[in-house]
């Protein structure tokens, strides 16, 4: 089942608060969120192993990632990548600033939509990632190459996507 790009929850409360979208609009956005989540749930209830395989594959790659990055680090990059409109892994990355959900909780190796960090060097003002993400089948995934820098407010933005 092919899943559709919602916003992340930021995203649609922002767009709110400027008057972009209406109450209706952005609560009819945060319940799309709300039976994605419940959808994925109930897969996980129909096929425990396949969850749990998945776990742990996104438990090596969030180890991978920690070798070379701090998790401050990451979560920062992960929470400018959930800023962008157009991307629609923001839809699972919108809560990487909170510190209590586990680092591979955003990674998705396997289960679809895919999300996968093929390169990853941060610098102190600047990143520069490689992603994958999109269908389980390596065909079917989009690859794109970010570049992070600093802004004059010390967060990092996105300077150039291919």
């Amino acid at each position: 089942m092919k899943r559709q790009h919602v916003p992340s929850p930021n995203r649609l409360y922002h767009w709110y608060q400027t008057g972009k979208i209406t109450r209706p609009q952005w609560l009819e956005g945060m319940r799309q969120h709300f039976l994605l989540a419940l959808q994925e749930i109930n897969e996980d209830r129909s096929d425990p192993q396949r969850a749990i395989l998945e776990t742990w594959r996104c438990k090596n790659a969030a180890r991978r990632l920690t070798k070379e990055h701090t998790e401050s680090e990451l979560r920062e990059v992960f929470m400018s990548l959930s800023e962008l409109d157009n991307f629609p892994p923001s839809t699972y990355l919108w809560n990487a600033d909170q510190l209590d959900i586990p680092l591979h909780c955003f990674l998705r190796e396997k289960r679809a939509p895919v999300l996968r960090f093929t390169k990853m060097v941060i610098r102190r003002l600047t990143a520069e990632l490689s992603i994958e993400y999109g269908g389980v089948k390596p065909k079917e995934r989009i690859r794109e190459t970010i570049s992070l820098r600093r802004d004059w407010r010390g967060t990092m933005v996105v300077e150039s996507r291919d």
